[in-house]
């Protein structure tokens, strides 16, 4: 399910980018356009991740082990 996750945003973004190359924006109107994206998404990711640190138990978060390179 993962890998599916990412195609699907992977995809999800190139719709995205051709529907603001199909409205004929300027260079500058899309920069802006794709960083206030940008923005958006970096607000939610802190939420979601905030959101889950803080339902973790103190017991969890010492038994955690980082992920593998």
């Amino acid at each position: 399910m993962q890998n599916n996750r990412i195609f699907l945003i992977a995809a999800g973004l190139v719709v995205a980018v051709l529907a603001l190359i199909g409205l004929g924006l300027s260079a500058s109107e899309f920069g802006l356009v794709m960083l206030g994206g940008a923005l958006v998404v970096a607000v939610a990711m802190f939420v979601l991740t905030r959101r889950r640190h803080q339902r973790m138990t103190q017991s969890d978060k010492e038994d955690r082990d980082p992920p593998q390179l």
